[in-house]
């Protein structure tokens, strides 16, 4: 998923802001297609909602233990943590949601282990970069990604089965952390 090369041109001053502030910047990276992907997660398993229910599964402790403990190896230059929103319904309404790391295909975990190995199909994505506060930090820009709204300004269509969240850095001291956020179109 090219971390590395997402957080080099952030960090270079290489690519165009669409939208900034004193604190923020937003970079459009336009339409990337991805090949089928495997992760492992920590999954909501049933349709929850956004808000508090989701909460559970942001704590990823669990899962950076199990980790460790069991010698899942997260592929190379692929973000740090994955959040992804299956739709049920459309945006916005019930999901599945899904906290993990993109791991090698044939990746095998113990069910009784309460994390979850997950294929994703090629999919292709409307895609954004996010750099600055998290939503919950004092000064964040995250309501100016419009990311339905820029997508529909360029034509695209959105499907409006997967949101996800690629949390290439983070950098908790200064508070700019470097986020793609994607959404899958047609």
């Amino acid at each position: 998923m090219e971390t590395a090369r997402i957080v080099s041109a952030v960090r270079s001053g290489l690519l165009e802001p669409v939208a900034q502030g004193e604190h923020f910047a937003i970079y459009d990276l336009g339409v990337k297609e991805y090949p089928p992907a495997t992760f492992l997660v920590q999954s909501s398993g049933r349709p929850i909602s956004l808000g508090q229910e989701m909460l559970p599964y942001m704590d990823t402790a669990n899962l950076w233990d199990f980790v460790r403990t069991a010698g899942v190896k997260p592929k190379d230059d692929t973000p740090s943590e994955v959040y992804l929103y299956n739709w049920i319904e459309g945006a916005q309404g019930p999901m599945v949601f899904d906290v993990g790391v993109v791991v090698e295909d044939g990746t095998k975990v113990d069910a009784a282990s309460g994390f979850e190995i997950k294929r994703y199909p090629a999919m292709k994505f409307a895609s954004l970069i996010y750099e600055g506060p998290f939503p919950h930090e004092p000064n964040s820009g995250w309501q100016e990604l419009r990311w339905e709204e820029r997508a529909d300004e360029k034509g695209l269509v959105y499907t409006e089965r997967l949101y996800r969240e690629l949390y290439h850095a983070f950098d908790h001291q200064a508070k700019q952390h470097i986020t793609e956020v994607q959404i899958e179109i047609r």
